[in-house]
Order: structure tokens, then sequence, then C-alpha cells
């Protein structure tokens, strides 16, 4: 009961700003196949709540569920979990610092997963 159901130590993305900047570039290029077309997606979030929270940084926890298809698919995929996010002030403006997804699934039922949660 106290063993917790999922593990930091497998990442399916453990991005950064390097290689995030990367993923969007590439996502531009003709070398991004598995977006080509462009997926259609839509993200449900809810059940927003504040962890934390201070002037210059506040940590939310939401869940997301997120709805994918192709136009050459009749059929549509549906990631669900939860996600934290950290947001810190700068310049007067809130900007992510940090993002989180666990998702729901052990094992996801998507054959490739290029886009942004």
């Amino acid at each position: 009961k106290d063993v917790p159901d999922f593990t930091d130590d497998t990442l399916l993305f453990d991005d950064d700003m390097e290689t995030l900047t990367l993923r969007v570039d590439r996502l531009k290029t003709d070398l991004a196949w598995a977006e080509t077309p462009p997926s259609r997606t839509r993200r449900n979030v809810g059940n927003v709540r504040i962890q934390e929270y201070n002037e210059n940084q506040v940590t939310v926890k939401s869940n997301l569920l997120l709805y994918r298809s192709r136009s050459t698919e009749i059929g549509a995929e549906l990631v669900s979990g939860e996600r934290t996010d950290r947001l810190v002030k700068r310049s007067g403006k809130w900007r992510l610092q940090e993002r989180t997804f666990i998702a729901d699934q052990t094992t996801l039922g998507t054959r490739n997963l290029a886009i942004f949660v």
C-alpha cells in the first residue's frame, strides 16, 4: 500500500529548454513525419489545484485528458493523467518553468507521441 504505482526512473520524455527547442525546430522541417499531417488535438484541463504559492512562484496540479485524431484514421486516441506545473514570475509575467505529466496508463496505446502534453 505504501509503494507508488509509478517510478521516476523510467521517463518517456525528460526535456529541458534545449531539447524542447530542438523538438519544435524539428517539427518545422520535413523530417517530422510522425506529425505529417499534423494531429488534431484537444487538451481538456480540469480539477486545477494550487499546491504551493508565493508572489513569485506557483505549483499547480491538474487533470489532463488529451484527445488526438489523425486525418487518415477513423478512430481517436485518448491519453489521460495528472499534470504538475511550476510557474515563476519573470519581469511581471508568469512563465512555465517545469511540467511533469504522469499518465494514467502504464503503457500508452499510441504509436507515437510527438505532441506536447
